[in-house]
Formats: structure tokens, C-alpha cells, sequence
């Protein structure tokens, strides 16, 4: 479903600044794989999401989706099989317009054709219908626009946008680290369903050691642009954050020093 064979970006090259962010990863997902990735500030794992949207382009290696190659692809073509959802629920909508019109303009991808202001009534429907389904009240505030909703209102909205219409990759950045707990778990709930409900190939950022273990089917760790741990099957089952933590520093020789991932078990 998901290669990638051998990518490289470097940032700033030939300056003081200049840092590989990812170097020569390779990595390979199954469909219907939904996959985990934990990792310190800097390990990469945002950058493999951008080189996967098209936020930029490798400097070296290749991207193959469902068996095409989407390394030079424009991003604006590869979220027709691609979505995302942010960490901050100011992103991946549009704040002006209504729950209902973002929606639409999320449908479009299915036609293929322009966004029309005008929403259909048998769309109306399939979106009330839909987001009836999360319990938070959003099918009877179409006409609210998103801006003024709360941060986790937000996001149920941006991934009902993102799957609308399935895509191939659903990648999920650290999603409900903005959230406070209680919503965060709620989010969480409303995801693994969503994902379950769909087959959807997921791949998911998380700071949260214990989510990462108990989401999906597998576990990645990233450190200095590359995987060095990849945890699945009853490895994963029988794997807890103390045995996480002592493969990582038996791989790295030293500790896991980040206190966000440490303090977030």
C-alpha cells in the first residue's frame, strides 16, 4: 500500500544549520495497516508526513501509493488520496465557513468538480446523518461556522472532511494533543471507529507512549530521520512503556531523554 524506499531531506544544507531529517528511511505499510509513530522532537516524524503530502520533495529516494509513484506529485493532487488531521484544530478547515460548507468542499473530491457554495439536500443529509453518529451535537449546527466551534468539535469536523470520501492514507498528526483529556479520549474513541469502520490505512503520531501501544496494530519509533524500533505482533502484545523505553537505549546507547514523552504514559 505505502512504500517508502530510501528518503532523504536534508534542511539548510551546506550551512551551520544544516540537518538531515530524514536519512535514507525506508519504510513499508500494508493496507488496512493502522501504525503508530513515537519518537523525541526533531526525530523526524512530522517530516515524514510533509514528504508524504507534498509539502516539499526529496532530495533523494521514493514514495509508491497503492502502487504509484506520488514522489514528484503535486501536493494538491495527492490529497485526493491522502488526508490529514492536525494537532492544531485551527488547521485543515476553513474558519468562515459553516460546518456544513466545509464539508462540501471536502465531498468535492468525489465528483472531481468545483466547490459550489449551494450544498445539496441529499448532502445535507449524509453530513447530518454522519455527524449524528459522534454524539456532540454537530447535526444540528450545520449552519454554525467552524470557527466558532471548540477545539474537539473542530476535529471531529476535519476528520469526517478527511473521510467523507475514503482515502488511501489517512495520517493522523498528534491529533488530540491539544485537547484537554477528557476530550482527547473522546477524539480517540470517534478515530479508532472511524478507522475500524473503514478499513482505512492510518498512520498516527502520538507523544503518548501508552496510546501508541494500545492503537492500531503496530508501533514504530523514529530517531534522527530513521526507524530504529518496529513493534508488532505478540512483540507488541507483551511490550509495555518500561521494555519500550530499555530497546530504545539498548539500540541508541542512552536514555530516552524526552521529558514530554516520558511525562505523557
Amino acid at each position: 500500500m505505502l512504500d517508502i524506499i530510501r528518503a532523504k531531506k536534508v534542511f539548510l544544507p551546506g550551512t551551520p544549520n544544516e540537518h538531515t531529517a530524514l536519512d535514507g528511511l525506508d519504510f513499508h505499510m500494508e493496507k488496512g495497516d493502522f501504525v503508530t509513530i513515537v519518537g523525541s522532537n526533531g526525530a523526524g516524524k512530522s517530516t515524514l508526513f510533509n514528504a508524504i503530502c507534498g509539502n516539499f520533495w526529496l532530495d533523494e529516494g521514493k514514495i509508491m501509493l497503492d502502487g504509484t509513484d506520488i514522489t514528484y506529485l503535486p501536493e494538491h493532487k495527492r490529497a485526493r488520496a491522502v488526508g490529514r488531521v492536525f494537532q492544531d484544530p485551527m488547521r485543515g478547515t476553513a474558519p468562515n465557513l459553516t460546518i456544513e460548507e466545509n464539508l462540501a468542499l471536502a465531498y468535492t473530491r468525489r465528483e472531481r468538480k468545483p466547490f459550489r457554495r449551494a450544498v445539496r439536500r441529499q448532502e445535507q443529509e449524509l453530513f447530518r446523518e454522519q455527524l449524528s453518529r459522534y454524539h456532540m451535537d454537530l447535526e444540528n449546527r450545520m449552519k454554525t461556522k467552524v470557527g466558532l466551534l471548540s477545539g474537539g468539535q473542530r476535529q471531529v469536523v476535519t476528520l469526517l472532511m478527511c473521510t467523507l470520501v475514503i482515502p488511501k492514507l489517512l495520517l493522523l498528526d498528534e491529533h488530540t494533543a491539544a485537547l484537554d483529556p477528557a476530550t482527547a479520549e473522546r477524539i480517540m474513541e470517534i478515530t479508532k471507529e472511524v478507522v475500524k469502520e473503514n478499513g482505512l490505512t492510518t498512520l498516527m503520531i502520538t507523544h503518548n507512549l501508552s496510546s501508541a501501544l494500545n492503537t492500531g496494530n503496530r508501533t514504530i519509533m523514529m530517531d534522527s530521520g530513521s526507524i530504529i524500533l518496529d513493534i508488532r505482533g505478540e512483540e507488541r502484545d507483551r511490550m509495555t512503556i518500561d521494555s519500550m523505553l530499555e530497546l530504545y537505549a539498548e539500540k541508541k546507547k542512552k536514555e530516552f531523554d524526552n521529558d514530554r514523552i516520558l511525562l505523557s504514559q
